[in-house]
């Protein structure tokens, strides 16, 4: 019945009371009996009264104040009395201001006595509300209300506690009022007895605003102004969390002191005031005000909030597990559970790093206290604490630490830990890592036998499932392994810190050898392999690090140990050899080659010393001298390239590898031999870059590299567009691995700094069995949503091979040419070159020409005479063929010159426009394809990929160059015998001639060099596969301005249009007239009057009648013929006349130039030269274009 009636305020008559007592002024409280009358006139003359009529004796009982009148004077009057001391030390000018509105209220006191006399009698000598007299009036009041609910009715709009003497004048009104105290003067002698179940308990408050400014000003007045009432037990234990004894021991004994700063910390142990202020944080408007007053606690007495947070939320939770619950009581329950969760994860985040982990910055004064009573409150939770702390941390470095924190902690704060508490803990945990963690630090410091402890959980769990939790372990921490008499200790605390010792993996590596045959045999799910060969794996990756720990794991007994001296000294043995130039880095790899493939145990030894030496070497990289970095890079990137390293092992190099890249070259000496270092070893295994797309992704984002390498990022870019288009990314469930063992998620989780489970080797074992065997799970991981990916711009050489994107000083070599005799006689042996003395002249310039000239004899037939005589390519063929052995560096020499010839020429902005151009491009690419593919030698991707260059060209509008070009070059297979139809590879190519044979639109010169080809290769073109699903990945083309493209303007749609059924009546219309105009009037030609020159076969009606059942039977007719014949000319004409005419007139232009400045070298009149120039170049134009 108590709840009920404190539920919800009493009503009052509204602020009216309030309202005219601040007009009146203070001269009302001038007396007992003054502020009495006044009171009493007030409620009479208000509607309703002050809050309704009192029945109650006594001297209050003609004024009929209820409890929400009485509640709104105490606040009122603790305002203005709060307000008065705030300006005690006023000026005398403010003193006489005071007075003279003292005069101005005795004069309405007056008026309301009904006493004109009443101001000038001396009622008192003080000009400031006398709260004294308020006292003293409304402790008439204690015997006749219900006190709790005066306190219930403080919830009205107005109230709102201002400061902290605000507060002390209420309590001390209050407690005056209600009997339970008393004030002198302003002073507060003992405890209020102002209830908490009214302000914090029971019921909603209408006005939460000014509820929780009541709230912030209990708990930040000292227990001296107000105590709050905690219940005996387990709120006060809560409290006691943050007390420490005086010779600094933490204890729940008497002589203890706050460790902390706030003023009223009990408060926070309160279970009602903590879970309104959660509550009330739920309200948007209040959530960073409630947030600020447990924030208050959070800086002074963290002890208290942590506890008292995880003891509400467990009462919570076991009240709504009671049977027999009301549904209308459970539902409180549930709401009140739930209340403040936003708030209550904060705190948590904040609270746990606090405690459970290393925090310079802040330290807690009493955390053995906090974690002693956390543990009594629920042990499960301190676990759960320290598995979150341990699960933030990115590196296995920072959870070793944070573990030997933890344990360090509950050893201080708990009785019998080692004995007891640190047990339950490492078993208890349901994260295997940190359990294997916290697990080895114990085992380390003699605090648990970890072979019992593993043997244990094998059979509680499985051993199977202990054998993949112990390799998800190795993998993150197998590399970080020390000996135990190594590791060093801090300052003050002994306790050995590693993140594992040979020790303890030598113990789980033994326990690989212990599986019986059915669990070693067992499938992993998922997967193809199986258990005992995942042991195997995880042995030899270990034994590749440490060799001696063979002996350790006692896997073989009877294999001698080997000196530790003696394989060191051969390992750098055989580094001094490589640094004194005495073997080359190649020769040390095969060596190495051998040695991991020997069955001697030395020789595998001394490979794995090799090894674990060059990784550790890696940090010092940036002091080497040159030649020495440069040798280590060479050997670095040859490991990966020959596969001496594998799995895990690869992806460390490959991470040392792309570090090392990632480096500034011009930042500092330093960061530019890391970079230094990275290119040479990356220059070793590019070959193997398609294998790994993420790395590539990862290499081709660094600015430095881009901006002074573009080639060989356009070469990883391609290689990672013909990954994706190949689908071999993530198209399958188990990616297959390459001969080293290592997929793409492994690489991937290599660079984000931390070895993760290869999914070559676990499949999906992996992912479905983390959960069940107790590891944390893995959330948000499951789906990753990508941005929509930005449109990408068509660009013109990335990925086309060296010949496209070799670098600019590498195609102006200058070859080193033969004296000037030599080369005079070269030239002209050349020159009097024909077929029926090919023989003879290579004997000649067998005798003339040494070797060393050959790039510079290869550059100059490329150049001067095979790219501008393709009618002649053959003779120099058989040149070539006849020079034997002696011409075999020649052959290469013009492959090479070939492709940087080929290169300047896509590469040159005049390609598209110029028939010159193209015509040497034309003529190359023919020349190109005898050399290689008539000869079964092949074009190497890598040098220049034919079927990219059409992909790209199509994109670009590079069609018109690309086409002849690639065409010229296949033609060459006509004559192989490996590269000829059925060849895959020209049949791929020639799938996409056949998908740019059909796009639409296309010139017909680009489609004739189509048909032309498939005729040299015996081929038709409908008998090629198609390959649109590859020309639809690429960027469409742009056909506006394209020269790949002939887009019909309406004047060329017209033959079409009068060639369809039902609309010749339109084709007028089409051409830009009506259709009188169109029947009437000749259409405008290239060539004037076209119509008369064009002469139609009346015989071509009767064929077209002919066809029977076809649109058009009888719609052709001879006028219709006559009209739309000569427009079909006049297009082909316009197709075909500007890239003629382009043609004839440069050739004219550079014939003219040459001739007209040798003719009038020596005449004077410059306007005669102009003009003979003009005449030669016009008539020389229109003989070249018939």
């Amino acid at each position: 019945m108590a709840s009920e009636v404190l539920s919800s305020p009493a009503t009052d008559g509204g602020p009216g009371i309030v309202n005219i007592l601040m007009d009146l002024g203070p001269a009302c409280t001038s007396n007992a009996g003054t502020f009495r009358d006044a009171l009493r006139l007030i409620t009479q003359k208000l509607p309703g009264g002050g809050g309704g009529s009192s029945s109650s004796s006594g001297s209050s009982s003609a004024i009929p104040l209820k409890e929400g009148g009485i509640a709104r004077l105490i606040h009122f009057f603790a305002a203005v009395g709060a307000r008065k001391d705030g300006s005690s030390s006023s000026s005398s000018n403010n003193n006489n201001n005071n007075n003279d509105a003292y005069s101005l209220s005795s004069a309405f006191v007056g008026v309301l006595m009904n006493d004109h006399d009443w101001n000038k009698a001396d009622k008192t000598s003080s000009s400031d509300w006398n709260l004294d007299v308020v006292s003293q009036v409304l402790t008439d009041f204690s015997l006749s209300l219900h006190w709790p609910l005066v306190a219930r009715s403080f919830d009205f709009p107005e109230f709102k506690i201002r400061d902290t003497r605000h507060l002390e004048l209420l309590l001390a009104l209050y407690t005056k009022a209600s009997g339970a105290g008393g004030i002198v003067a302003g002073v507060v002698g003992g405890h209020s007895s102002l209830p908490l179940e009214p302000i914090a308990g029971v019921g909603d408050w209408r006005n939460k605003e000014g509820q929780l400014t009541l709230l912030r000003a209990l708990l930040i007045v000292p227990p001296s102004v107000y105590k709050f009432p905690l219940e005996e037990g387990e709120e006060r234990k809560d409290a006691a969390a943050a007390l420490v004894n005086v010779d600094g021991s933490t204890g729940n004994g008497g002589g203890t002191s706050p460790s902390s700063s706030c003023p009223n910390p009990g408060g926070f142990a309160c279970s009602k005031v903590l879970q309104r202020l959660l509550s009330l944080s739920d309200e948007p408007k209040l959530h960073q005000s409630a947030r600020e007053v447990l924030g208050m606690g959070l800086q002074s007495c963290p002890e208290i909030i942590l506890c008292a947070l995880v003891r509400l939320q467990l009462s919570n939770a076991a009240a709504m597990n009671v049977a027999d619950t009301p549904p209308q009581q459970l539902a409180m329950i549930r709401a009140r559970a739930q209340a403040g969760m936003p708030l209550k994860g904060e705190l948590m985040r904040e609270l746990i790093p606090l405690f459970f982990s290393p925090n310079p910055k802040w330290v807690v004064k009493n955390p053995t206290g906090a974690i002693r009573r956390l543990w009594e409150i629920s042990p499960n939770t301190v676990v759960a604490a320290c598995v979150e702390a341990f699960k933030v941390l990115p590196t296995a470095e920072d959870r070793a630490e944070v573990v030997a924190f933890q344990c360090n902690l509950l050893r201080k704060s708990l009785p019998n830990a080692n004995s007891g508490a640190l047990q339950q803990v490492v078993s208890g945990s349901k994260d295997a890592d940190f359990a294997f963690t916290l697990a080895c630090y114990m085992s380390d410091n003699g605090l648990l036998d970890f072979p019992n402890w593993l043997q244990e959980r094998s059979n509680n769990v499985g051993k199977p499932v202990v054998a993949l939790q112990m390799f998800v372990f190795l993998t993150r921490t197998y590399n970080k392994a020390k000996l135990r008499s190594t590791a060093s200790t801090d300052g003050g605390d002994s306790s050995i810190k590693l993140v594992l010792s040979w020790e303890n993996l030598a113990t789980m590596l033994r326990l690989y050898t212990t599986l019986d045959n059915e669990t070693m045999n067992q499938v992993i799910p998922n997967t193809d392999t199986t258990l005992g060969s995942q042991a195997k794996v995880i042995l030899e990756r270990c034994l590749q690090l440490y060799p001696n720990i063979a002996t350790m794991t006692q896997n073989n007994p009877n294999r001698p140990p080997n000196q530790p001296d003696e394989i060191e000294e051969a390992a750098n043995g055989y580094f001094q050899k490589i640094y004194a130039s005495e073997e080359s880095a190649r020769e040390v790899v095969e060596l190495l080659k051998r040695f991991k493939t020997s069955g001697s145990s030395k020789e595998n030894d001394i490979f794995a010393c090799m090894i674990h030496n060059l990784f550790d070497e890696y940090r010092f990289f940036s002091k080497y001298p040159e030649k020495e970095l440069r040798i280590t890079g060479i050997l670095f990137g040859l490991l990966i390239k020959e596969q001496l390293v594998s799995s895990i092992t690869l992806g460390i190099a490959l991470r040392y590898v792309l570090e090392a890249l990632r480096k500034p070259p011009n930042q500092s000496p330093q960061s530019g031999k890391m970079f230094r270092f990275g290119m040479f070893a990356l220059e070793q295994f590019k070959e193997r870059l398609h294998e790994w797309p993420q790395y590539c992704s990862h290499i081709v984002q660094i600015g430095h590299l881009r901006e002074g390498y573009a080639t060989l990022v356009g070469e990883i870019e391609t290689a990672m567009d013909d990954n994706q288009s190949a689908g071999s990314v993530s198209t399958a469930p188990t990616a297959p691995t390459g001969a080293s063992g290592i997929t793409e998620s492994s690489v991937g989780s290599v660079l984000g700094g931390e070895i993760s489970v290869p999914s070559s080797s676990m499949g999906g074992f992996v992912s479905s069995t983390t959960e069940s065997v107790g590891s944390a799970p893995l959330g948000g991981l499951g789906k990753i949503e990508l941005p929509p990916p930005k449109p990408k711009k068509a660009v013109f050489g990335p990925g086309l091979g060296r010949a496209v994107n070799a670098p600019t000083e590498q195609n102006e070599t200058q070859n080193e040419a033969p004296p000037d005799q030599i080369l005079d006689r070269v030239q002209f042996l050349i020159n009097n070159l024909s077929i029926s003395n090919c023989a003879e002249k290579a004997n000649d310039l067998r005798d003339i020409l040494e070797r060393r000239y050959f790039p510079w004899l290869g550059n100059y037939l490329v150049v001067k005479r095979i790219s501008t005589q393709p009618n002649f390519h053959t003779m120099y063929l058989c040149f070539i063929d006849s020079l034997g052995e002696y011409g075999k560096g020649l052959v290469d020499a013009i492959i090479a010159s070939v492709y940087v010839n080929v290169g300047k020429l896509l590469r040159s902005q005049k390609i598209t426009t110029s028939t010159s151009e193209r015509s040497l491009l034309k003529n190359l690419g023919s020349w190109l394809g005898q050399i290689t593919l008539a000869r079964n030698r092949p074009i190497l991707q890598i040098m220049l990929d034919c079927k990219e260059l059409l992909f790209q060209g199509y994109e670009t509008g590079m069609l018109i160059a690309v086409t002849p070009f690639v065409a010229k070059i296949l033609e060459g297979a006509k004559n192989s015998t490996v590269f000829r139809p059925p060849n895959p590879w020209l049949m791929g190519l020639m799938g996409v001639f056949r998908a740019l044979y059909n796009v639409d639109d296309l010139k017909m010169n680009i489609k004739f060099e189509v048909e032309v080809l498939c005729k040299n290769l015996n081929l038709k073109l409908e008998d090629i596969p198609l390959r649109n699903a590859d020309l639809s990945k690429r960027i469409p083309p742009i056909k506006e301005k394209n020269p790949d493209f002939n887009l019909k303007s309406q004047s060329a749609a017209a033959p079409a249009a009068a060639l369809s059924p039902d609309k010749t009546s339109s084709s007028g219309a089409s051409t830009g007239g009506d259709s009188a105009k169109s029947d009437d009037e000749p259409q405008q030609t290239v060539i004037p009057n076209l119509a008369a020159y064009v002469q139609v076969n009346p015989n071509l009606t009767q064929l077209f009648e002919q066809v029977q059942g076809g649109p058009l039977s009888t719609h052709i007719t001879l006028d219709l013929l006559k009209r739309s014949v000569p427009i079909a000319v006049d297009n082909a004409i316009r197709e075909i006349i500007q890239p003629v005419v382009e043609r004839s007139v440069s050739i004219a232009c550079i014939t003219s130039k040459a001739i007209v400045t040798k003719d009038f070298a020596m005449e004077g009149d410059e306007n005669k030269m102009q003009k003979a120039a003009q005449l030669m170049v016009a008539n020389l134009a229109g003989s070249l274009a018939l």
